[in-house]
Order: C-alpha cells, then sequence, then structure tokens
C-alpha cells in the first residue's frame, strides 16, 4: 500500500483516488472472506466506501481497521502535497487550488476507527 502511494506521489497526476478492497456480496472476495472467517459488514452501508460504517477487507497482515486508516491517510497525504497543489493550481488556477484544500479539510468520521458518528447521529 506504502508503494502505490509513494508511486502517485511520484506520478503527481492531476487525479487519483485511494480505495480498500471491498467483498461485495456475490463476489469471489465475500467467499473468500466467508472461507478464511472475515468480519463482513452487517448492513449494505458498510460496503459503502465513504461511509461511517465503512468495513474494507482486512489483508493477511493487517486488519480492516488498519486498512481504512491506512487508505484515509493516503488520500490526505495526496491531496495535501504540496506538489499535487501546485500542479492543480498551474493546470486549473487558484480557486480550484482551494477547493481541494478546503475538501482535504473534511475528515471522514469511521465506526471503525473509534470515530464518533457524524452529526451526533
Amino acid at each position: 500500500m506504502q508503494e502505490t502511494l509513494d508511486l502517485a506521489l511520484e506520478l503527481n497526476t492531476a487525479m487519483a483516488n485511494v480505495y480498500p478492497c471491498q467483498a461485495l456480496p456475490g463476489s469471489g472476495l465475500h467467499r473468500t472472506c466467508i472461507e478464511n472467517g472475515w468480519r463482513l459488514p452487517d448492513s449494505y452501508e458498510g460496503y459503502a466506501f465513504l461511509s461511517y460504517e465503512c468495513q474494507p477487507m482486512p489483508t493477511k497482515h493487517l486488519s480492516a481497521a488498519e486498512v481504512l486508516a491506512f487508505r484515509d491517510q493516503a488520500w490526505q497525504t495526496y491531496f495535501e502535497s504540496p506538489s499535487y497543489l501546485a500542479l492543480v493550481e498551474r493546470k486549473f488556477g487558484a480557486e480550484q487550488r482551494k477547493n481541494v484544500e478546503d475538501l482535504a479539510r473534511i475528515r471522514l468520521k469511521r465506526r471503525l476507527l473509534g470515530d464518533a458518528p457524524p452529526g451526533g447521529i
């Protein structure tokens, strides 16, 4: 995962995103989770990548929480990168750079990471 983030930072493209593996019902990954006894989301909201309930797949070496924490930090690292922000400003202007900076200030709340629910729910 770190090597992928490092490559994204090196390439410094106009757009990137970071997704964890989600074991969608009916998929081969879903069957893999069942076969390995890995916890699956309790609701469809758990499969929603940006949701408070997001429950990605673990790996052999990392828990689902560690995967999600890395994903969220990697997203922040990329979109707060001075090189990326300079690229956005150069290609799209100062207003778009400000839009990216404003977006990066919004932190996702995650149950799996121990965050309180968004909006006091």
